[in-house]
């Protein structure tokens, strides 16, 4: 594949290394960035700078999924016993303690069309709930660990990344699967849905394979050397994957054509990348050697 030479760069702007574990999972909301590590605290940090904010929600078990609800002021936390914590923000007090999953939840996703909330655990079972936390239906899909959630642009469905290797689409209605597509041996880890309303989809075995609308691939190819755990759209028609094999890469959305490699040799990270996060002038990365690093684009006014 070569890199294109119309591409936007990404280079460090600063790091964060407040945290004692290794980091699973980033969320946000207009100032802050919220990060969840196996030194069992959630925390906080300034968009701007990286300082530490005084939130910091000190957990029981390893939290591995959080999501930041701006509208209602509030961060979901899912922990390894299957727990989940609902915080107020603005007051960080606790919410709703909620014990549905029986086993570790690792992903948690919103739709706001329908308001609904979504989690997901290790066995394959996932939980749909109104915006006041109130469980609305069980559905045990029996596929293994489902790694991620998407909400569909339109609300009308959802996607979950299973560990069967398939990709599931259900309803949002009647709670129907209405897809199934086999993606990835060994595991689907990660997806990601473009603007042009491809899907994209990774897993254990290193690929990344892209889908059409109705389900048809358009394309696969092999882009890392250890398992993807977060794929994410870029402006300037670009995505990003980030994997076990330490690197993050930038891909075109048009081709699929590599544009940068992003690993040690730039300051990045030591270990396994396991989330990925938007921001205004570029993108977040997390990962086991317990720091966030900040990456902006080159020229932020093209983005």
């Amino acid at each position: 594949m070569n890199k294109s030479k119309s591409a936007t760069n990404y280079s460090k702007n600063f790091q964060i290394t407040g945290h004692q574990g290794p980091i699973y999972a980033l969320s946000q909301d207009n100032h802050f960035v919220y990060s969840a590590s196996a030194d069992k605290f959630v925390a906080r940090w300034h968009k701007a700078t990286g300082a530490q904010d005084q939130f910091a929600i000190r957990c029981t078990q390893t939290p591995f999924s959080i999501c930041v609800l701006e509208k209602q002021q509030q961060l979901a936390i899912g922990l390894a016993d299957g727990s989940l914590h609902i915080i107020d923000t603005a007051s960080k007090k606790e919410l709703k303690f909620l014990k549905v999953h029986q086993v570790a939840v690792f992903a948690i996703a919103t739709n706001e069309q329908q308001k609904q909330h979504y989690t997901a655990d290790a066995d394959g079972h996932i939980m749909v709930w109104d915006l006041q936390w109130n469980l609305l239906i069980q559905l045990p899909l029996a596929c293994g660990k489902i790694r991620q959630i998407v909400t569909g642009p339109d609300g009308t469905y959802f996607l979950a990344a299973c560990a069967d290797g398939f990709i599931r689409k259900i309803d949002t209605t009647f709670f129907n699967e209405i897809a199934q597509t086999y993606a990835h041996q060994d595991g689907c880890t990660a997806l990601c849905i473009l603007p042009s309303g491809d899907l994209l989809s990774a897993g254990k075995d290193a690929f990344i394979r892209r889908w059409s609308a109705s389900g048809d691939k358009r394309n696969a190819f092999p882009a890392h050397l250890g398992t993807i755990y977060q794929l994410l759209a870029l402006p300037n028609e670009t995505y990003a994957s980030a994997s076990r094999d330490k690197s993050i890469k930038i891909w075109s959305q048009i081709n699929d054509q590599i544009q940068q490699k992003i690993d040690l040799q730039m300051a990045g990270h030591r270990h396994s990348i396991n989330t990925l996060l938007l921001l205004e002038n570029g993108f977040a990365s997390a990962g086991d050697d317990k720091r966030i690093i900040v990456w902006h684009a080159q020229n932020p006014k093209s983005l």
